[in-house]
């Protein structure tokens, strides 16, 4: 950038709107702007940048690499705005906004959607925005602002936010196949693990300390016979359906009916995995952010989900 440029948030959501729609003309009758006075801010926007943000045809404007950048930067920079905003309106307008909430795949959700739903019901205001990702992923969205909450799975380390542990753990088992060798067991000891060939979460492949742990030292990482390695269960079951492996998992996640393809079967001796509700420490939460955690936190201690209607 130039010395001394600096962009407006007026520039950045023209810039946003050419993105979207690829052409000058189009942009401009959504933004209800005149096409020379969009193309001059355009122009101006990367003179003050020094970079071709968009390439250009008679038809259309693609973006460049660096367009891109600013992309990803520019809707940080709206959205954090109008979400500050929504969060001044608070004390004139009661309590409404937006609720951005990032989660894995846990049966906890279940308890935080409730508490949702409770407020919702109260103040129809109040929306939610729900991001679905593994760990690193939603983590990485609270951490530069894009989410208010993030439902993750331990190890968490909870010296970094504020954070509520939720009541349920998770059980471990693994997902398999019916009618294959292990579809015919209640649970699965250290020794069938070991015979087992498996599709392993990001994040159970850097948990292989917790199996040896569990299995008193029989699983170490050499033992296991991991075929592969997954994001979200959904599409870890189409390759356990098939044959080729058995995916390590928690209970609840899949639906899985009596009569279907696929069963979960739980480890034995007991192993579980606790889920933690974070937000960063020392940030300025909305009414409805607030409102939310108390629900929650009533639901959690005990509380009807919809005990605050009444």
């Amino acid at each position: 950038m130039h010395e001394g440029a600096s962009m407006e948030l007026r520039t950045l959501r023209y810039f946003l709107a050419v993105a979207r729609e690829e052409n000058m003309t189009e942009a401009a009758n959504v933004l209800h702007v005149t096409q020379p006075t969009l193309s001059r801010q355009i122009a101006d926007l990367e003179c003050e940048l020094g970079v071709e943000l968009f390439e250009r045809t008679n038809r259309s404007c693609v973006l460049t690499s660096d367009g891109m950048r600013l992309r990803q930067r520019a809707e940080e920079i709206v959205l954090l705005v109008e979400q500050t905003e929504l969060e001044l309106a608070d004390r004139e307008l009661g309590i409404t906004g937006v609720i951005r909430i990032g989660a894995g795949e846990t049966k906890s959700m279940r308890l935080v959607l409730d508490a949702f739903a409770g407020l919702h019901r109260n103040y129809p205001g109040v929306t939610i925005e729900l991001y679905t990702g593994n760990a690193d992923a939603v983590e990485e969205r609270l951490e530069r602002g894009l989410l208010d909450f993030a439902l993750l799975l331990e190890p968490v380390n909870v010296e970094k936010y504020e954070w509520i542990r939720m009541p349920e753990a998770d059980r471990v088992g693994a997902v398999v196949a019916a009618s294959g060798p292990w579809g015919g067991r209640d649970v699965l000891t250290p020794a069938d693990v070991a015979n087992m060939p498996l599709l392993v979460s990001s994040r159970t492949s850097n948990r292989a300390l917790d199996l040896e742990t569990w299995s008193s030292g029989v699983l170490g990482v050499d033992e296991l016979n991991i075929v592969g390695h997954f994001d979200l269960i959904g599409n870890a079951s189409h390759l356990v359906r098939s044959g080729v492996a058995c995916a390590v998992s928690i209970g609840s996640l899949l639906q899985i009916d009596e009569g279907s393809d696929l069963r979960f079967v739980p480890f034995e001796p007991p192993l579980t995995i606790a889920s933690y509700l974070v937000w960063k420490k020392y940030r300025l939460r909305s009414r409805a952010c607030e409102e939310f955690l108390n629900r929650l936190n009533r639901m959690r201690q005990g509380g009807s989900p919809f005990a605050a209607l009444i």
